[in-house]
């Protein structure tokens, strides 16, 4: 979760998401095909914690999203590598959420027996290896 440098929990952890439900805020419509954090996944986390709805604004930019939250007028469930550059220089503040643990998973799908070049076996064995760090750490 994102939120302006001067939002009240800016860099501090809840213990609940249902201490965000009364916020605003800001995410993409959903438009079927899209692979973006959509309002319906964050529907999805308070509806799978018995939150029931929440106020939100739907902007089809990420750029608009962040500069939103910037600006104080909503907070956001961003991916780490889409808000890295502003939580970095302290434009977007996190606000951490004890009771959710949101990811992504990420798959490659190879042809059997199929060509791959050197960066595409480069990247299959970071993947690889970052997928066993993480399994060695739950």
């Amino acid at each position: 979760m994102v939120c302006a440098p001067d939002h009240p929990r800016d860099g501090r952890r809840v213990k609940r998401l249902a201490d965000l439900r009364g916020e605003r805020w800001i995410a993409f419509p959903v438009v079927p095909g899209r692979r973006e954090i959509s309002a319906s996944h964050v529907f999805a986390l308070f509806q799978t914690h018995g939150l029931g709805e929440v106020d939100w604004t739907p902007v089809d930019s990420l750029t608009a999203q962040k500069r939103l939250v910037e600006a104080g007028l909503g907070i956001a469930l961003l991916s780490q590598s889409n808000a890295a550059e502003e939580l970095k220089s302290g434009a977007l503040k996190s606000i951490g959420v004890s009771d959710l643990t949101a990811r992504h998973d990420v798959v490659a799908v190879t042809r059997r027996g199929g060509f791959l070049s050197a960066a595409s076996r480069r990247l299959l064995d970071i993947v690889r290896a970052r997928k066993a760090r993480m399994a060695s750490s739950e």
